[in-house]
């Protein structure tokens, strides 16, 4: 009989897994290979171009380098991380890395999620409150270095009790990296990763959906408003026009222009409002004031409304798919993953020894990764600035 006898767990427990097919491997292993260079470049040009902004920097684009540093470094712990996961799945990097990238990565996540609880958060605050006070850039410092600190600190038990045990499987020794609290504190090992779990998913998850939420009922009720005021403004321009053409003096020609007149000041004041909501630093503000120099100031002023009701309008609609996509995004991404990672430390045998198990949990892990190569892309398409910073780029042209 052989001497090798197979111990893979401290109760002898073994499952039998079905194979994942080479082929599907190789389509795995390029995906994510694109994935982490469009996540460590594109993420790197976003904190590029916001480190060299010259002069004071929105309070957002803090908060978005932030976002994208944490993903560049969870990448980067991704990537250390995957080779104990394939063949011949065994980590060979030490156990002093073993208590670094896990907890490192860990940590990278933590951030993730906070930063965009806190995007979405803000967001909704300019936007309901768009008065309010911005915060300044030693307040966006500190709360990105509070963030740091408090995800680091949650991962320090996942460092501390880190250790790297060797399984001998048909004569074969495999180094795994895992998490194993003492005996005297193995009780705390499901409550601490619970714990985590709600943190770093449940709690961000709920943010959002409560921020988005009262985003979008705003941004609908924004434009249910600036479709009444532009559906008043053209009943008031079919109604002043006979009357300014035909110079028609009389007094229904008079009742009628004045009437005009009246609306067309109510919708500059409405529209003035209105496009203070949606950024109160556009140079388009101001653009519903009356110019009392010209001879006709109704059709000047009413061309100039309409163009910003439509800019408006547009920009509204484009910002309520954006938010609907990040948010979608971040919850497809990492169900499939926390379900995996709930079933698994609740040692469902059902899921344990599905033989399919470990290709589920490959492409579940690969798609976690899709919304670090997918943030840089939105950014460029929803934002000006990120847009020139990634042509700069490209043409290897400096900033002007």
């Amino acid at each position: 009989m052989s001497s090798c006898a197979l111990n893979n767990g401290t109760d002898g427990t073994s499952y039998s897994f079905v194979p994942e097919p080479e082929g599907l491997r190789i389509i795995r292993t390029v995906i994510f290979s694109l994935l982490m260079a469009l996540s460590l470049v594109g993420n790197f040009v976003v904190c590029r171009a916001v480190w060299r902004q010259r002069g004071a920097k929105p309070f957002a684009h803090y908060l978005v380098s932030n976002l994208a540093f944490a993903e560049i470094l969870g990448s980067v712990c991704v990537v250390f991380r995957v080779h104990a996961d394939e063949p011949p799945w065994s980590w060979k990097l030490g156990p002093v890395m073993c208590k670094i990238v896990d907890p490192l990565q860990i940590a990278s996540l933590l951030v993730v999620t906070t930063t965009l609880a806190i995007l979405a958060v803000y967001r909704c605050l300019v936007l309901v409150r768009p008065l309010i006070t911005k915060p300044t850039s030693r307040q966006a410092r500190c709360l990105i270095i509070i963030t740091w600190v408090g995800s680091i600190t949650l991962s320090i038990p996942s460092s501390v009790f880190r250790v790297v045990k060797v399984y001998r499987i048909k004569c074969v020794d495999y180094h795994i990296c895992e998490e194993i609290f003492p005996a005297s504190y193995f009780h705390y090992q499901n409550t601490y990763s619970i714990f985590i779990f709600v943190i770093n998913f449940v709690v961000p998850l709920l943010i959002m959906a409560v921020s988005y939420t009262l985003v979008s009922k705003k941004i609908r009720e924004h434009i249910f408003v600036i479709t009444r005021l532009r559906n008043a403004q053209s009943k008031a321009m079919s109604a002043a026009c006979p009357s300014t053409c035909l110079g028609d003096m009389d007094a229904a020609g008079t009742n009628a222009r004045t009437r005009a007149e009246e609306d067309q000041e109510n919708i500059e004041v409405a529209d003035m409002a209105t496009n203070s909501r949606i950024n109160t630093d556009s140079p388009y503000r101001n653009m519903g004031k009356n110019n009392k120099e010209t001879e006709n100031p109704l059709m000047p002023n009413s061309n100039e409304s309409s163009r910003k009701n439509k800019a408006s309008f547009d920009l509204e609609s484009d910002l309520l798919k954006m938010v609907f996509a990040i948010v979608l995004i971040f919850v497809v991404c990492y169900i499939p993953y926390q379900i995996q990672f709930l079933l698994f430390e609740f040692n469902v045998e059902s899921f344990k020894q599905w033989t399919h198990r470990y290709a589920f949990s490959r492409f579940a892990f690969t798609l976690t990764n899709l919304p670090n190569a997918l943030h840089p892309v939105f950014y460029g398409m929803m934002s000006n600035f990120y847009r020139k910073a990634f042509i700069r780029m490209i043409s290897c042209r400096t900033a002007e």
